[in-house]
C-alpha cells in the first residue's frame, strides 16, 4: 500500500517538538500571524520542521493548537501547541502564494508509536529515581511509547532530531538507552562527588 502524502502548513522552527509535548509560542511575524488565524478557522494542524545551521530540516512534527493565552493589540499572540505526529518532509515551499506563510507535503514517522522494550523501561524507572526521588507506577509504561519515555529526559534539541529522524525503531531505543545511561552516570559522578566533599 503506498504511503498517503499529505501537504500542511509549516512554521520552521530552531526547535524540535515531540509527541506529546506542550509548549508555549509568541507568534509576531505577519506569515505566521496568518498560519495562525487560519488554524484557528479551519481547526487545522500545522508543521514545525528544525531550523539546523540556517536551514529547513526534512523532519519536524505535526502540532495542534491547544490554547491561545493572549491576543496583544498589534496581533501578535501567545499560544499553546501540542506535538502530534513526526513527519518527514518530501517537498517544501517557503511560501505557499496568495498565502504569505509557507506548507510542506509529508509523510507521517509513526513507527515509534510502540511501547518501549522492558530494558528501555528499566533504565528510565532508574533514571528517574536517582534524578528526581520517584518511582514510576507499574502500568506507566501501558500506554507509553518511545517519545513518552524521551519526553523524560531533558534532551536538547539536536538529540531530539537526532530521535525523530532515526529510520528504525531499534535506532530510537538505542539512542535513548545510551542517553539515559549517560545520565544515569552523570547522577552517580556527582552524587559520589558530593559525598566525598562531605566525607573531607
Amino acid at each position: 500500500m503506498a504511503t498517503q502524502l499529505l501537504t500542511i502548513p509549516m512554521f520552521p522552527l530552531n526547535l524540535v517538538i515531540l509527541p506529546g509535548e506542550v509548549k508555549p509560542l509568541h507568534i509576531f511575524e505577519e506569515r505566521y500571524k496568518q498560519l495562525i488565524h487560519d488554524c484557528l478557522q479551519n481547526s487545522a494542524n500545522f508543521g514545525i520542521p528544525y531550523i539546523n545551521n540556517n536551514s529547513v530540516s526534512e523532519f519536524g512534527t505535526e502540532v495542534r493548537i491547544t490554547k491561545v493565552v493572549k491576543v496583544y493589540d498589534n496581533g501578535e499572540m501567545d499560544i499553546m501547541i501540542e506535538g502530534l505526529r513526526p513527519f518527514k518532509m518530501v517537498e517544501y515551499s517557503s511560501v505557499l502564494s496568495p498565502k504569505l506563510y509557507g506548507a510542506g507535503m509529508i509523510r507521517y514517522e509513526d513507527l515509534a508509536m510502540y511501547p518501549p522494550t522492558a530494558g528501555l523501561q528499566e533504565l528510565i524507572k532508574d533514571y528517574v529515581w536517582m534524578s528526581q526521588q520517584k518511582s514510576i507506577p507499574i502500568d506507566a509504561f501501558d500506554t507509553a511509547n518511545i517519545y513518552t519515555v524521551a519526553r523524560l529526559l531533558d534532551l536538547t534539541n539536536p538529540e531530539k532530531y537526532d530521535l525523530v529522524k532515526a529510520p528504525l525503531l531499534l535506532d530510537k531505543e538505542e539512542l535513548l538507552k545510551q542517553k539515559t545511561r549517560l545520565f544515569i552516570h552523570l547522577i552517580r559522578t556527582e552524587q559520589d562527588l558530593q559525598s566525598k566533599f562531605i566525607l573531607n
